[in-house]
């Protein structure tokens, strides 16, 4: 899904809860004698709490759950948040046989309200976050849970994905390391979102105290909360493809670019006061007092052009495509260079693409 986002706690009127998830796994090993062993046991039995927000995408909604249902790590409470669909998403969600998958359904009240009542809802100690219209590969949520498990200072843990176009075409990554010191200290100054929400999960508790997506800032939550759960401990990538991230020209990122880069420079400006134990700005004054410098008009345009070549190669219009990022290569050489490079195929392409049913 394209890039969306927002805040603040609960989204909006509260609907009754669902009846509680009850589904575990049965113990297959005997745990008295290998630390080893319950360790492995403990990651395998962890309850993980997927939350897909739904908005008319019954296209891809049943290759996104089955993606999820043929998880590797098995032990899964599958919340999918209808808000306000008008197509037939919500029904085919409701059709999958599997007791683990479970539908809320209410009126629209934005993607990140969504999200806040899957977090309301999930059981699970860990929960993850995916859109309706992306895809996991099978080994995804056992090697971000490994990471997780081995290491108590880390809160939260993505990875890199590939780009997919809504005809299925792959195309290229997303995603980088942020464990060192200067990446964390841009991740705590809302300067950097490393990987795409689609693969974000992270502890539920942490998620919960940091007070959940802002619904005020889309479509920048994701970098918004990322910002607030480093504060708390490590942000983790996985360094190779477990998903994928579907690009439509019609996100919000390509049709308002400019509001995008807005709010995005206001969760700086609020992380970074929050950080330095200054008054944090209100959204309302920041958007009154907003204008960019010329050199941030320059770098505005040299992302917007890469990202609508970016768009055109995946139409397969390379001409054209060639040409804006030149624009933009002239304009911001470092820039788009270190973006090309992350974009390059990745060495191993996992199958499940190829299932994807898209």
């Amino acid at each position: 899904m394209g890039a969306e986002t927002h805040m603040g706690g609960e989204g909006g009127n509260r609907r009754r809860a669902l009846p509680r998830h009850s589904a575990r796994l049965e113990k297959t090993a005997d745990v008295t004698g290998s630390v080893d062993v319950r360790a492995d046991l403990r990651e395998a039995t962890m309850l993980v709490s997927v939350i897909i927000p739904l908005y008319n995408t019954e296209k891809y909604i049943g290759a996104c759950l089955a993606s999820v249902l043929s998880q590797t790590h098995r032990n899964l409470d599958v919340i999918v948040v209808d808000d306000g669909s008008t197509d037939g998403g919500a029904a085919i969600a409701e059709g999958i046989a599997d007791e683990r998958v479970r539908v809320d359904r209410g009126p629209n009240q934005g993607v990140s309200a969504a999200r806040n009542r899957g977090l309301d809802l999930a059981e699970g100690e860990i929960v993850a976050f995916l859109d309706a219209d992306d895809l996991w590969y099978p080994n995804k949520l056992s090697e971000q849970i490994s990471v997780l498990q081995s290491d108590a200072g880390v809160v939260a843990v993505g990875a890199v994905f590939q780009y997919l176009s809504g005809n299925g075409r792959r195309f290229g990554r997303a995603g980088e390391g942020a464990r060192d010191a200067a990446s964390h200290e841009r991740l705590k100054r809302g300067q950097l979102m490393p990987f795409p929400l689609s693969s974000l999960i992270a502890r539920t508790d942490a998620v919960r105290d940091a007070g959940g997506f802002d619904e005020s800032v889309p479509p920048v939550a994701d970098l918004d909360l990322v910002a607030r759960l480093a504060l708390t401990g490590s942000v983790a990538t996985v360094m190779r493809p477990l998903g994928a991230y579907r690009v439509h020209s019609s996100a919000m990122s390509a049709r308002q670019p400019a509001e995008m880069m807005m709010l995005a420079r206001f969760v700086e400006k609020r992380a970074t006061a929050r950080l330095e134990g200054r008054p944090a700005p209100d959204l309302e004054s920041f958007v009154s007092s907003y204008q960019l410098t010329k050199a941030q008009r320059r770098r505005d345009g040299a992302a917007r052009r890469f990202r609508d070549a970016g768009l055109l190669v995946m139409e397969g219009r390379y001409v054209r495509a060639t040409a804006l990022c030149a624009v933009a290569l002239a304009a911001r050489p470092s820039y788009i260079l270190r973006r090309i490079a992350m974009r390059l195929p990745a060495r191993r392409t996992p199958s499940a693409v190829a299932h994807s049913g898209t």
